[in-house]
């Protein structure tokens, strides 16, 4: 006779373990579906944190101009981001309401920071220094406007250089979050920096406290030498394209195989150094893992005529000399389909943001263009839409389905 066999029963604790294991968002949601007992724990807040800190949010789209591009299919977050698009609010309607036009100028952890503009985007006005800012969630509509930086912070800032190549002088961003407080999931920083003709000037507000304070400060004299750069000159250098990847906001120097880098945790300023070759913007830092930045950079083989996608990785030597921290190692190349030109637009640590459009294209307001999002991890390609124009601003939106995403602000 057959010896029945006996199971144990599966515990909520279990039931959790496993269900962390789910490689996608959308497997949860799936699984949430199963029955009442597994909708529940999945909408348990404690649990969905644990996932969303093991998980990194999905692609869903970027922003351009103010206005939300999803993910479309085949693109695998395109559920996900058709849920989004359908839920959220991106005319950000429910920002209260001026004689001004709220902009878009960072996006970061499914929020999204808003800058008041006023004579119609003049940032060179003499008197516009620091102009008014909010933080607010599109899914869950939900919004805070900011104090003004106090007077007596302002006016460490001095008057405000020209602006060069369309790249402010003073620019806010929001800032990823403290380990300390992944706990916290409706808090939130900012940070404003300034570029001043002697000095760099940045100030921090946490919503936690409601206020703001001065976090660093450093002379380009102290900051700069060896670099090439002349402090004695008139005009200050010049610093763009604004990436963060391991607890740091890197800027490409001009013309120089310099990075300005700010340590989030210390809030101190350093200059690094750039691949050979990547002497001029576009570049991508993202997150290489252990601790090291990685970058990517699309370089065109002019005798072929194609491009491809460089990735290097900073060596990370903890136990070895200050001066190989500095140096970059080749990753990998990625050929990229030839017969078009590719851009880089925007990237956070994980994801990339690329266009491509025909190369017999003359126009780049009327060419039609491609964009694709690449995953640093599996370096894989994947179309997200395209468009009847060409974009040179944008910044990719990552969350989690509406029922997975966290309640800010």
């Amino acid at each position: 006779m057959a010896e029945e066999v006996s199971s144990l029963p599966v515990t909520d604790d279990l039931l959790a373990e496993i269900f962390l294991l789910l490689p996608t968002p959308a497997d949860l949601v799936r699984a949430s579906a199963a029955c009442v007992s597994f909708r529940c724990l999945v909408t348990d807040r404690a649990f969905l944190r644990r996932f969303r800190s093991l998980h990194a949010a999905p692609f869903l789209g970027f922003l351009n101009y103010d206005d939300f591009h999803p993910a479309l299919p085949p693109h695998p977050s395109a559920p996900a981001a058709r849920a989004v698009s359908l839920a959220a609010d991106f005319s950000y309607s429910f920002v209260p309401p001026h004689d001004y036009t709220w902009k878009v100028r960072d996006v970061r952890d499914g929020r999204v920071l808003l800058v008041r503009t006023l004579l119609d985007d003049d940032e060179e006005s003499p008197s516009l220094v620091f102009t008014d800012l909010a933080v607010c969630d599109p899914l869950h509509r939900r919004c805070l406007e900011l104090p003004l930086i106090p007077k007596d912070l302002a006016a460490s800032v001095e008057h405000p250089p020209p602006r060069v190549e369309f790249q402010r002088w003073c620019e806010p961003f929001l800032v990823p979050p403290c380990q300390k407080d992944d706990a916290e999931e409706t808090s939130f920083r900012v940070i404003w920096m300034a570029q001043c003709k002697t000095k760099l000037v940045a100030f921090l507000f946490s919503s936690t406290t409601g206020e703001w304070r001065a976090v660093a400060s450093q002379g380009w004299a102290d900051l700069l030498p060896g670099t090439g750069v002349s402090t004695a000159s008139s005009k200050s250098p010049v610093f763009f394209t604004r990436q963060y990847a391991g607890g740091c906001f890197y800027w490409v120097m001009d013309w120089r195989e310099k990075l300005l880098t700010l340590d989030t945790t210390t809030m101190e300023f350093s200059i690094a150094d750039l691949p050979p070759g990547c002497r001029r913007p576009p570049i991508a830092i993202v997150d290489a893992g252990e601790g090291r930045p990685g970058m990517f950079s699309v370089r065109e083989n002019v005798a072929g005529g194609t491009f491809d996608l460089y990735y290097t990785i900073r060596r990370n030597n903890k136990d070895g000399p200050q001066r190989s921290n500095n140096q970059w190692q080749m990753e990998k190349i990625i050929p990229l389909d030839s017969g078009y030109r590719y851009y880089l637009r925007s990237a956070t640590e994980r994801y990339l943001l690329l266009i491509r459009s025909e190369e017999e294209s003359s126009s780049l307001q009327m060419a039609d263009v491609e964009c694709f999002s690449l995953d640093v991890k599996t370096l894989q390609l994947q179309s997200v839409c395209k468009l009847k124009h060409h974009i040179f601003h944008a910044h990719i939106y990552t969350n989690f389905p509406p029922s997975l995403s966290s309640h800010t602000i």
